[in-house]
């Protein structure tokens, strides 16, 4: 697998994994959907357009997002994803209790932005609305997300 891929397979996962918190639903909706695009683009898998990819997550978030509920705990295996090394160990307690009082469509588009750094214009055509929508978007739930890392909550 070329290294353009494995970023984009990776992204994809990433997406999928922060987003629904369940090791098992990411796996399957991260490998339809990588399925999907691969079937559409074929060899150039890589390079499939960044709106296209943010509509093809977003479809999949939503026939999965049902099957997980909100409050689950998360663990994340060493096995099957492979974490950035750090002298702390990542603690994603706050964006799990962030996520149970936000909007599926924040919480998408500050994964999107934030941890995967698609642009603006990109997740505006990708979520069919308007860049002064989806920064509103994005300024409420990094002030959520903030409010929740102090001990509030985000609503």
């Amino acid at each position: 697998m070329k290294q353009a891929e494995q970023l984009r397979v990776r992204d994809i996962g990433l997406f999928f994994l922060l987003g629904l918190m369940d090791e098992r639903t990411a796996l399957t909706a991260a490998g339809r959907v990588i399925a999907q695009l691969k079937a559409q683009y074929g060899d150039s898998f890589q390079s499939v357009p960044p709106v296209v990819l943010i509509r093809s997550c977003r479809a999949s978030w939503k026939a999965f997002r049902r099957t997980v509920p909100r409050n689950q705990p998360v663990e994340i295996p060493q096995a099957a994803w492979v974490l950035p090394s750090s002298p702390r160990e990542i603690d994603i307690t706050a964006w799990g209790r962030y996520q149970k009082d936000a909007s599926d469509d924040d919480v998408m588009a500050l994964l999107f932005s934030h941890v995967l750094g698609f642009s603006d214009t990109d997740l505006a055509e990708g979520f069919q609305t308007s860049v002064g929508t989806i920064r509103y978007r994005l300024g409420k739930g990094v002030r959520q997300l903030g409010l929740v890392v102090r001990g509030g909550s985000a609503t």
